[in-house]
């Protein structure tokens, strides 16, 4: 069996014809290259309030969308004086 990379001819402006088989060498690199910079810092912040009669809750969150979204379907949340209606496709 004959395994070959089919760009072999490729010539790029201002570098020539690179040698892809060095793209094996540089590699590890590029996973040292995000573990140290590829971090991000994501701020939420939840804030818990109740009645005077403590007969109803209200929790107010701020942060990313995804994380809003992932905290939303994690915890079945609805939007006050939302009503979830069930979908075609959900199982109840």
């Amino acid at each position: 069996m004959k395994i070959q990379i089919s760009l072999l001819s490729i010539v790029l402006p201002f570098i020539g014809k690179p040698n892809w088989f060095y793209l094996c060498l540089i590699s590890p690199y590029a996973g040292i290259y995000y573990w140290q910079s590829g971090d991000r810092v994501d701020d939420f912040k939840v804030k818990l309030a109740s009645n005077d009669e403590d007969t109803e809750n209200e929790i107010t969150m701020e942060g990313n969308d995804e994380e809003l979204e992932r905290m939303w379907r994690a915890l079945e949340l609805k939007e006050q004086g939302m009503v979830k209606i069930e979908g075609l496709l959900e199982s109840s």
